[in-house]
């Protein structure tokens, strides 16, 4: 018997074991209106499972479920870009709570507390595509555990970030930058990266992007090989089909 073979064989049972019994929902979650007067928005997503949003407004909860941008969410009445709520939850999990198991977990309640339904479409507009620039990415391969995937952060001259799928450094960097970015890179797999740029003083007045997004674009290119074009691109959509507001509940 080949023991390196067995051995193997044996690790890749057990990660899919572990896949099989992974929850898909919270242990104990409640969902209650914040009608405080101000402008508090925050969230934790840490050690012991557990999640905790303060004046989220449902397309922010819902943009952390699904892994989009507030312009990805389309429909619904008003207030769900207006009223807040606050969360808190706590999963069953080891460790850090990763943004992998989040998702169908914090959909789900959604689901539950909103009474949300939706459907996927998409729409073309206008906005950046995120390409691969001539001479090929300058890119790390990541390497780090699962707890580290889909880190990232943002600084106010750059970004950086861990286990990163390059759908999601397209949205992340619109989300920095304020407008819409579209992966079209066709690269697969997760990277870890860090960029800096630095605006020229002489541009940086008035309430223009434009000085930004070109330190930024020609950082990109620079630093990571990554080119960003202005074009129409093709834009996913959430529609809200139905949607309550979640009165205080918890389980």
């Amino acid at each position: 018997m080949n023991l390196t073979s067995s051995f193997t064989g044996l690790l890749v049972a057990a990660a899919a074991f572990m896949q099989a019994q992974a929850p898909t929902e919270f242990e104990v979650a409640s969902v209650k209106p914040n009608l405080a007067d101000d402008r508090l928005v925050t969230i934790r997503v840490g050690p012991g499972g557990v999640f905790i949003a303060t004046g989220y407004t449902l397309v922010l909860l819902m943009q952390r479920a699904y892994g989009v941008m507030d312009w990805n969410v389309s429909g619904g009445p008003g207030w769900v870009r207006t009223d807040r709520f606050d969360v808190a939850a706590k999963a069953n999990v080891r460790g850090d709570l990763t943004e992998a198991a989040l998702q169908p977990m914090l959909a789900k309640l959604l689901a539950e507390r909103f009474k949300l339904t939706l459907h996927r479409s998409s729409t073309q507009t206008s906005g950046y595509a995120l390409e691969v620039a001539k001479g090929g990415p300058k890119l790390k391969p990541s390497a780090d555990a699962e707890e580290h995937q889909d880190t990232f952060r943002l600084a106010r001259f750059g970004l950086s970030g861990q286990g990163i799928s390059m759908r999601n450094f397209a949205r992340f960097l619109g989300g920095k930058l304020g407008v819409i970015v579209v992966d079209e890179t066709a690269l697969q797999g997760l990277y870890d990266f860090k960029v800096d740029w630095r605006i020229d003083p002489a541009r940086s007045g008035g309430d223009s992007r434009e000085p930004l997004l070109e330190a930024a674009f020609d950082a990109l290119q620079t630093q990571l090989g990554l080119k960003v074009v202005p074009k129409k691109v093709t834009v996913e959509l959430l529609v809200i089909d139905h949607v309550e507001k979640a009165s205080a509940s918890e389980n």
